[in-house]
């Protein structure tokens, strides 16, 4: 006996297999004549540059009536197919996972942040999007869980083609993803996440990259739970939810660089502690001081936490989910190996060279099933103000709630393009 089986994905177009038949067109479509029964329907579009999206699963083609699929396919190239943003003077690599201008995801050495332009140095191993979140009454078993994206592993998948486009002095790429893991897992299970990444290609705004972000609950979504069928019903909500993006910036050789803050501004910047490094080339005397300054936080968010870690603080075991959300909720304890200052908004300061990392997260906030968050952030790249500092001679950051610190005059051309970017923002976003 035979019967029909409609089929739909998103993203469109894939092809499709059922018991390792190949049809001939592509979804959305409906199948007639399948055999009934219990039937393995395997769909796959492939999008280009190895960019692969598949789903399978077995699927029962009724007697009577009309069989359905609806699938959400899953994929892409994954964390080892680089794709690439160039244009103003920030040249940025990234993948359909959202590691964002991180060449720790690559393999083969490939440069990650170059700035500027091709002719300049590497300023990046890593960059993401971070989250934390305790899971709602709501969540089952698993309610009052904590849960958070880890900084380096595998957090994310993809879940569209990366899309480019060019128009004017602006050029823009935008990637989708969602959480994959499960609970205990790496990463939050239920977001799904549009990026957005925006270069410009003018004076005044070249320095500057711009990244923007949709986070959505889609743990009520049909087609989410169908890949994970632990979820069932309306979903859950995410509480005491905490957005960042966390910038690992390796300014030439990344164990003696340091960080701070600008108390006025907000910005925060990593630089090479004694601003000379052999691996910048014509730069290795004035090495770049790179930022990280949200433009447009998050809807209904009241906190703002601003910290600092070394390398050898990551929270990147998959089981320090607690450390994560204290890290970007500002609540670090006396047990945390990076410290807390005693303003609210910081967190780690130190004076010791290290391999850095910087963060600037907001909330709280709560998202119930479908809806969203927005967060815009802002990496921004300046040379030392030359005569206010010699190559070779050690810069402390000091105190990141002083003013009068040198570190700041060494950075004034940095705060300058950190004070503009507000309003670069609102003139270049679409």
């Amino acid at each position: 006996m035979t019967g029909d089986l409609a089929i739909t994905s998103d993203p469109t177009g894939a092809s499709i297999t059922v018991d390792g038949e190949s049809f001939p067109n592509t979804t959305p479509d409906t199948l007639v004549g399948v055999p009934t029964g219990t039937r393995e329907v395997e769909l796959k579009l492939d999008a280009g540059s190895s960019q692969i999206f598949r789903w399978s699963a077995e699927v029962v083609v009724p007697d009577e009536g009309l069989g359905t699929v609806d699938a959400a396919l899953q994929g892409g190239c994954g964390r080892d197919c680089p794709f690439v943003l160039e244009r103003g003077r920030v040249i940025c690599r990234f993948n359909n996972f959202g590691d964002t201008c991180a060449s720790t995801f690559f393999g083969g050495g490939i440069p990650a942040l170059q700035w500027p332009g091709v002719v300049g140095g590497d300023y990046g191993a890593g960059g993401r999007l971070l989250i934390a979140a305790i899971l709602g009454s709501d969540a089952g078993n698993q309610a009052g869980d904590t849960s958070a994206t880890q900084a380096f592993r595998q957090a994310w998948i993809g879940r569209q083609a990366v899309e480019t486009d060019v128009a004017g002095l602006v050029e823009t790429v935008k990637l989708d993803y969602w959480g994959t893991a499960l609970f205990l897992g790496n990463s939050l299970l239920g977001l799904s996440v549009e990026q957005t990444i925006f270069a410009v290609d003018s004076a005044g705004a070249e320095d500057i990259l711009f990244i923007h972000y949709k986070v959505t609950n889609v743990t009520g979504d049909p087609r989410y739970q169908a890949l994970y069928p632990g979820i069932t019903g309306a979903g859950y909500t995410l509480e005491a939810v905490f957005l960042g993006f966390g910038l690992d910036a390796d300014i030439g050789t990344p164990s003696d660089d340091l960080g701070t803050f600008d108390p006025d501004l907000g910005v925060g910047f990593i630089y090479d502690a004694d601003f000379r490094d052999s691996e910048l080339g014509s730069d290795a005397d004035q090495p770049a001081l790179v930022g990280v300054l949200t433009v447009e936080p998050p809807s209904g968010a009241t906190e703002r936490t601003r910290t600092l870690w070394r390398a050898v603080d990551d929270w990147d075991d998959g089981t320090r989910h607690d450390r994560a959300w204290r890290i970007l909720a500002g609540q670090l304890g006396a047990g945390d190996a990076i410290s807390d200052h005693p303003h609210p908004d910081y967190g780690f300061f130190s004076d010791e060279p290290n391999d850095y990392r910087v963060t600037e997260a907001h909330g709280p906030l709560t998202l119930a099933p479908g809806e969203s968050a927005g967060l815009t952030v802002a990496l921004i790249f300046a040379r030392p103000v030359p005569g206010t500092f010699s190559p070779g001679a050690q810069v402390v950051p000091g105190d990141p709630t002083s003013s009068g610190r040198n570190i700041l005059a060494i950075a004034a051309d940095l705060l300058s393009l950190a004070a503009d970017a507000p309003a670069l923002w609102a003139r270049y976003r679409p």
